[in-house]
């Protein structure tokens, strides 16, 4: 960056420029207050944003029409959903009394070394033109009171297909993190399951499990999951006892490639929350070894999970993976559709 000395023409000129950007900031911030109220979110207003929610969620289905209608048809289980939050800071626009966009903060947790929040998909909606201002003024309003709480990390999830909203996220200084995606039950094209065995012996599966972890402290992911034996083995056998399928491909030295499939977001809230008893099944677990990569196992192993899924009546599949993961995002976006993702913003931790 260039310095100047103050009474350098360049210097002046550089000021003067900086001080009508900020009066001109100040004056859009102003004129948005004239045309709309924003206030502090209480929970008479979870039935207005429940609505607003709700026609999100249309324009989300229009255009990912796998998407199940239990949100719409169940306004209640998110209605449930935001209640624990109503204590958490939030924001409502309104207008001509009327609410029309809001934002709720979500759950706090420990991630990359870090204090983070997140704002779900559920936790905020706009149904007006000015979406683009009015999320950067809800969100300046709700990040200001999470750094004072040294909160630096901030997620927010949101539709694949509201474009205004992404870019308005990008500008703010979000980058996509984890992608929610969907496919049919169509056959999976290329794939030969002659090889692929369902394995129920979970010891036979724990190295390749143990492998896959480590996969992901690896560049671009750098994401740290257990990678003890005993914890992995712990995890694979919880998964057996909730109805999971595991299918795996053999190698000489035993499992080079496995996929584990499941009833969609058992038991959780933190992924596939829309998905919840839908008729949908998920992809639990899936890593094929580098040396048989690109030889079309992932693809028999998919297509174990799709004969699975229709086997046990399912109607879709679902998948949530790391937006920076090169081999296995790549091949997730190959064979499913993102409805969804989340994006984060990272905060100097200093301020």
């Amino acid at each position: 960056m260039p310095h100047y000395g103050k009474e350098d023409p360049r210097f002046l000129h550089a000021r003067k420029s900086r001080s009508i950007i900020m009066t001109r900031n100040r004056g859009f911030i102003s004129e948005m207050r004239s045309n709309y109220q924003i206030v502090p979110f209480t929970a008479d207003r979870l039935g207005a944003a429940v609505e607003l929610f709700i026609c999100s969620y249309r324009r989300e289905q229009e255009e990912s029409p796998l998407l199940p209608s239990e949100a719409i048809d169940n306004a209640e289980r998110v209605c449930d959903a935001m209640k624990p939050l109503l204590s958490n800071p939030g924001v409502a626009v309104l207008k001509d009394s009327q609410m029309v966009a809001f934002m709720l903060s979500g759950y706090r947790f420990p991630f990359k070394g870090q204090k983070a929040i997140i704002v779900p998909e559920y936790c905020h909606a706009s149904i007006l033109p000015d979406t683009r201002e009015l999320y950067q003024i809800m969100y300046m309003r709700l990040a200001s009171e999470w750094v004072r709480d040294h909160i630096h990390l901030h997620i927010i999830g949101h539709f694949a297909h509201n474009s205004i909203l992404w870019e308005s996220l990008y500008q703010l200084g979000f980058g996509a993190i984890i992608a929610e995606a969907l496919r049919d039950l169509s056959r999976v094209q290329g794939a030969n399951t002659k090889d692929i065995v369902e394995e129920t012996d979970i010891e036979r599966l724990v190295n390749i499990s143990i492998e896959d972890s480590r996969y992901y402290r690896d560049a671009p992911i750098f994401i740290v999951k257990e990678t003890e034996a005993d914890e992995r083995r712990a995890i694979l056998e919880s998964s057996i006892r909730e109805g999971n399928a595991y299918f795996a491909f053999y190698g000489s030295d035993g499992a080079d490639a496995y996929l584990g499939v499941g009833e969609s977001a058992s038991g959780t809230l933190k992924e596939g929350f829309l998905l919840r008893d839908t008729c949908t099944t998920q992809i639990k677990n899936a890593f094929v070894k580098p040396h048989i990569r690109g030889k079309g196992i992932g693809k028999s192993l998919l297509q174990r999970a799709v004969d699975w899924s229709i086997e046990h009546g399912y109607n879709r599949l679902f998948v949530e993976f790391e937006t920076a993961n090169y081999f296995g995002g790549n091949f997730w976006r190959r064979h499913f559709t993102p409805y969804l993702y989340f994006s984060m913003r990272y905060i100097d931790n200093t301020i």
